[in-house]
């Protein structure tokens, strides 16, 4: 999954629309394969959770290259159904709420032995805040580097609200996710309030 992910990176890494912006998008990606690699003979995750955050990484790399707001498979939603703006951001936000609450679920489950139901409603509260920090970190850097008005023209597209939405997505894919994990332990029968026993 590592190989097949660099090959993605460095294909897009070719040309990007704006190189700063890549780096910056970039930047999370990076630091996410980091911890993986740092802790991965410590705690070890499930391949179901290797194969989320890869497919969220290649879902990331690929706005990073078109500065999500370029992004065609946002052009092709837009077209399809409508859309105002490019929502390929809120994509991403959705996705990264559905996939990286299964690796987030399963360290505080597994590692750090929370019952299952308590684990999975941190993973949520996890998700969000990592979504409110992302888009304050852009906010940030917005009003440092460069002005308020361009960063709401560019990467928000003139909405106002756009933090408040992604991090909204970020929350509902995270939920969705984790309602399901419990649904399905609760219709197997298995105990959602036990802790994790090791074995």
């Amino acid at each position: 999954m590592l190989t097949l992910y660099i090959v993605v990176f460095v294909f897009f890494a070719l040309k990007p629309v704006d190189y700063l912006e890549w780096w910056f998008l970039s930047l999370p990606s990076a630091i996410m394969i980091a911890c993986m690699m740092i802790f991965y003979r410590k705690g070890r995750l499930t391949n179901l959770s290797y194969l989320s955050v890869l497919v969220f990484l290649i879902l990331n790399t690929l706005g990073a290259h078109y500065t999500y707001a370029l992004c065609p498979v946002g052009e092709w939603m837009k077209g399809t159904f409508g859309f105002i703006r490019n929502n390929y951001d809120r994509l991403v936000y959705l996705a990264f709420g559905l996939l990286i609450s299964i690796p987030v679920m399963e360290i505080l489950y597994r590692r750090f032995r929370l019952r299952y139901i308590e684990a999975c409603f941190l993973a949520v509260f996890i998700i969000v805040a990592l979504c409110a920090l992302n888009s304050l970190t852009e906010m940030l850097i917005a009003a440092v580097s460069r002005s308020q008005q361009l960063f709401i023209l560019t990467q928000a597209q003139g909405d106002i609200w756009d933090s408040q939405r992604d991090t909204a997505m970020g929350l509902l894919g995270a939920a969705l996710n984790m309602g399901y994990c419990i649904f399905v332990k609760i219709r197997r029968n298995q105990r959602i309030h036990m802790v994790k026993v090791s074995k």
